[in-house]
């Protein structure tokens, strides 16, 4: 029986090409931690954040305490950590619209 008309034959010689393997296994951290569980993680201390300036905001109002410092570096890292997160996010769109784009 005749071999069927293939023109890519000479690229990869007489063996036909095989499939790819399955994927590999995610990729993970030194601590066994995968790049899902470092965003959840991420995303748990931002909100942490956000919450423990709502604490200090709440004790002020109460009248508890009257640490406006307390109250101000809450805010500050609640607002640090906002924009980093917000960044993070951005990246990770940039980066998924680039992978878009390079796939045919």
């Amino acid at each position: 029986m005749p071999q069927p008309l293939d023109p890519l034959r000479s690229l990869y010689g007489a063996q036909p090409v095989q499939p790819a393997a399955a994927p590999a296994a995610p990729a993970t951290t030194a601590d066994g931690k995968t790049f899902q569980d470092v965003l959840t993680d991420f995303v748990k201390q931002v909100d942490q954040s956000q919450q423990d300036y709502d604490v200090a905001i709440q004790a002020v109002v109460r009248g508890d305490t009257d640490n406006l410092h307390r109250v101000m570096l809450a805010q500050s890292q609640a607002q640090l950590s906002l924009k980093l997160a917000v960044e993070v996010r951005n990246k990770l769109v940039e980066a998924y619209k680039e992978v878009n784009r390079t796939q045919f």
